[in-house]
């Protein structure tokens, strides 16, 4: 089963699939005037849910280097989404918090990003999601 599924190339679907909800996010997006871009709505989210995080936090719960993160927070910084606060006990510590302007964003396409998941999940149970992520996290902690 290992090398039937190694050589196949059904593999490769994931970067596909991937593909193909990154490009129909940003065209709802896009079509919504959201004005903002599948990665800025990732850190976006996980700043709303994690309220005040670092760059190095922010990072690592997105799977994206530091410099990405960087990046797109200057972009959301000079959209006044979000602050840069620095720490009070460490001077080289910067925080990252949503402001005022992030929050209303966050709860203007957070609706649409849940009819898009379930547009993507319609045919699947709540096992398939389990499943697949089971799967995912497997892999995942496979590769060094």
């Amino acid at each position: 089963m290992q090398d039937t599924f190694i050589s196949n190339p059904s593999f490769y679907k994931l970067d596909a699939t991937l593909k193909k909800l990154r490009n129909y996010w940003q065209k709802q997006f896009d079509a919504q005037n959201k004005d903002i871009t599948v990665d800025q709505w990732l850190l976006i989210e996980h700043l709303y849910k994690h309220k005040k995080i670092t760059h190095n936090e922010l990072a690592k719960l997105t799977s994206k280097d530091i410099t990405t993160v960087s990046r797109i927070i200057e972009l959301l910084v000079k959209k006044e989404l979000v602050l840069r606060i620095g720490s009070k006990d460490d001077r080289r510590k910067v925080y990252l918090q949503l402001t005022e302007a992030g929050n209303l964003k966050y709860k203007d396409v957070r609706p649409l990003v849940l009819e898009m998941r379930k547009t993507g999940w319609q045919d699947l149970t709540e096992h398939d999601y389990a499943e697949l992520t089971r799967i995912l996290d497997v892999i995942y902690s496979n590769i060094p």
